[in-house]
């Protein structure tokens, strides 16, 4: 009778961690692709003390200056988060796809891995598999280079996992063509959505 119980347990554990597919997935960012929050960027000038915001859309074309000291505190309040709205158009995409039980996974360059995965379950109502959920610049995930680069390493793993049919959804275009680049390096077709508000 043992036996049977052993093998109920083992059957019901793959069951839990099968939830979802191993072979395809969809890849979304989250600030202006599935969330439009009121967090903004703040930038100072070292110099003379101004300081101005920018949104996540108007910093994807913002380059960088060595005078400029960038602070991205907003986007670590789980309250703002939750007090953005989501995107209908890439909002429901994700949600008819975790319905039918594809995996969903996160790119995004926010920097708290556990405040996304909070944000997804007990604000928004998806469990997503939290090794699925990359904040590219959370210490956890040991990335270095830009946002881009880091989101290029955060799909790598992806790929690294045996996911072979992947769609991506990013607002900024650079990001979009990395991924591309990546999928041609990989010769993996990559399928690619430009996200628009």
């Amino acid at each position: 009778m043992s036996n049977i119980l052993i093998i109920f347990a083992y059957k019901l554990i793959l069951m839990i961690n099968e939830k979802y597919t191993t072979d395809k997935i969809l890849i979304f960012d989250i600030d202006d692709t599935i969330a439009i929050t009121a967090a903004k960027i703040v930038v100072t000038d070292s110099k003379t003390g101004d300081k101005f915001e920018l949104t996540p859309e108007e910093f994807n074309d913002y380059e960088k200056n060595p005078k400029h000291i960038v602070n991205f505190d907003q986007f670590r309040s789980l309250e703002i988060m939750k007090a953005g709205r989501l995107i209908d158009k890439y909002f429901n995409i994700l949600k008819q796809n975790y319905n039918k039980g594809i995996a969903i996974g996160i790119i995004t360059a926010r920097d708290n891995q556990s405040m996304i995965y909070e944000w997804l379950r007990y604000h928004v109502g998806f469990h997503i598999d939290k090794k699925l959920i990359w904040a590219v610049n959370d210490p956890v995930h040991g990335l270095t280079g830009n946002i881009q680069q880091r989101k290029q390493e955060a799909m790598k793993w992806f790929i690294e996992q045996g996911y072979t049919d992947i769609t991506f959804f990013d607002d900024d275009k650079n990001n979009i063509k990395l991924i591309k680049q990546l999928g041609k390096e990989l010769n993996l077709p990559i399928k690619t959505h430009l996200a628009k508000k």
